[in-house]
């Protein structure tokens, strides 16, 4: 059966299915925005292919093969066609099972999109949970994916040695952290940039910069007016202690009541006004 058209009058949904009434052994080629090909033998799906400008993404797992036709179910413009068979000789998915995949994940896909989370500029953890959560061993996959390794080294220069030590300390104690001793030549460390570690001073930069500052563009001031300043007056001479009455000796001596400044000190009139108002007091006396 030679079977070929445009995406726009066939559907990937409408594709399996007639590869799964036909029985056909096939390959079937999507030509479009994305590129793949899917494997039948017998109307089963026995595996798939996603090509990119890196190379291809290609695989004959459930898994693999539910991602890849997800994608290319995104396709609504483009050309397909059927040639000879080249993908793995195996028993295969039923179609079927295909289609449920592909309707599991675009539900999943509505939930993501009605949370805010498709479009938005970024997604990030939560800081804060109300009650304790438990994550299955089939779920933890996800949250060691977004994890890259990371050095304490690195991990101190964002959030300072303290910091450091609390949060490795708090993975070691739920016994999610291990220790690695060579990376493999793939693996990058997290706080890494173009080959070179983060700043050692990193954190402390941040902590003294303002939050505003990263964000903003410093904005200069306008020029006021310069006001008036007072004409500077030279302090005068500290003045001998002022002997009380009462006396006995010269060698006791009661220190002045005011306040004097060495002669290098420069003051403006109102606290200059105010020395020589409390040494009228002194005198007086």
């Amino acid at each position: 059966m030679h079977l070929s058209g445009q995406l726009s009058d066939w559907s990937i949904h409408d594709l399996l299915q007639i590869m799964q009434v036909t029985k056909k052994t096939g390959s079937l080629d999507i030509d479009g925005a994305r590129r793949g090909r899917i494997h039948f033998r017998n109307g089963s799906v026995t595996g798939a292919e996603l090509t990119g400008s890196r190379g291809s993404y290609k695989g004959d797992d459930r898994g693999t093969i539910a991602d890849i036709l997800y994608v290319l179910s995104t396709l609504d413009t483009g050309s397909f066609s059927v040639g000879p068979a080249d993908g793995p000789d195996t028993i295969g998915l039923s179609v079927d099972e295909v289609l449920s995949d592909l309707e599991a994940l675009k539900h999943l896909e509505g939930e993501v999109v009605d949370a805010g989370l498709f479009e938005a500029a970024g997604i990030r953890m939560v800081q804060q949970i109300d009650s304790p959560i438990t994550i299955d061993p089939e779920d933890w996959h996800v949250l060691v994916s977004l994890v890259q390794p990371f050095t304490f080294a690195n991990l101190e220069a964002q959030v300072g040695r303290g910091g450091a030590v609390r949060l490795v300390h708090t993975l070691h104690r739920l016994g999610v952290a291990e220790p690695i001793d060579q990376l493999d030549d793939e693996a990058s460390l997290l706080g890494t940039v173009a080959g070179s570690v983060t700043s050692e001073t990193a954190w402390l930069e941040r902590a003294a910069t303002p939050a505003h500052a990263a964000t903003e563009a410093p904005v200069a001031p306008a020029p006021e007016p310069a006001a008036a300043e007072p004409e500077p007056v030279a302090a005068e001479p500290e003045p001998e202690p002022v002997a009380v009455e009462g006396e006995t000796n010269g060698s006791e001596r009661h220190e002045p009541l005011g306040v004097s400044a060495p002669a290098s000190t420069t003051l403006t009139d109102g606290v200059y006004d105010e020395i020589r108002r409390l040494r009228s007091k002194v005198s007086e006396r």
